[in-house]
């Protein structure tokens, strides 16, 4: 017996998860759903900014593709949320294997970036 949620395994007799009240499946529970990404393929640097909206755009085009990130030198922007004139770098790794993936979402934004940017840089009235 196993409960489908938590995959806590128990002993025959009992109906329910302790934990998660969910009925349990006969058997034992099947083996965890193979990962991704592999973490023994090491991390790769995507990115180095010290823009806070560039990062938050960032972390949430890698959360919505669903591959795993880690920003190295993020403890140093808890100092940039005390005094704003202090701009920390800091730089976005995702896994090897996922490097390629990343690095395409990444290209779509900076040219979404440099779009915007050549129309708040048109006069008023004239098309970029």
């Amino acid at each position: 017996m196993y409960c489908p949620q938590c995959r806590c395994e128990y002993r025959d007799g009992f109906t329910e998860c302790a934990e998660c009240h969910v009925a349990l499946l006969a058997g034992t529970a099947p083996p965890e759903p193979a990962s991704q990404s592999d973490p023994t393929l090491g991390l790769v640097v995507v990115l180095e900014t010290n823009n806070q909206i560039q990062l938050a755009l960032v972390k949430g085009l890698l959360e919505e593709a669903k591959i795993p990130y880690f920003i190295l030198g993020q403890i140093a922007t808890l100092v940039s949320d005390v005094d704003g004139f202090l701009h920390k770098w800091v730089r976005v790794q995702v896994p090897r294997d996922r490097e390629a993936q990343a690095r395409e979402l990444l290209e779509e934004l900076r040219q979404a970036e440099s779009v915007a940017g050549e129309d708040s840089a048109a006069e008023p009235g004239e098309k970029a």
